[in-house]
């Protein structure tokens, strides 16, 4: 559990209630945010474990795209949940 941050528990949990919105409500743009997120979460912190010249186990640091793919996720899940309550407003009046 040493590889394992909060951060990945919560990108896999927001991506579990994305896709249960998904197949529940069939909101698409509900749970494009949340696996929007998730994904963005987990995309920028999950680390794989590498094997050293001397044998000994470590943790590769993020690659840089896949990082600024994480980050381009959180950003484009915050922008979808600003339009959804724009068409919130809409409905409203």
């Amino acid at each position: 559990m040493k590889g394992y941050s909060i951060r990945l528990f919560i990108g896999i949990a927001f991506s579990a209630i994305g896709t249960a919105s998904l197949f529940l409500t069939r909101e698409i743009l509900t749970s494009a945010i949340w696996l929007s997120f998730g994904n963005g979460l987990i995309l920028t912190d999950y680390k794989f474990k590498r094997k050293n010249e001397d044998g000994t186990v470590s943790f590769a640091p993020v690659p840089k795209a896949r990082f600024y793919t994480g980050l381009f996720l959180i950003v484009f899940a915050v922008l979808l949940l600003f339009f959804q309550i724009y068409l919130d407003m809409q409905q409203v009046e």
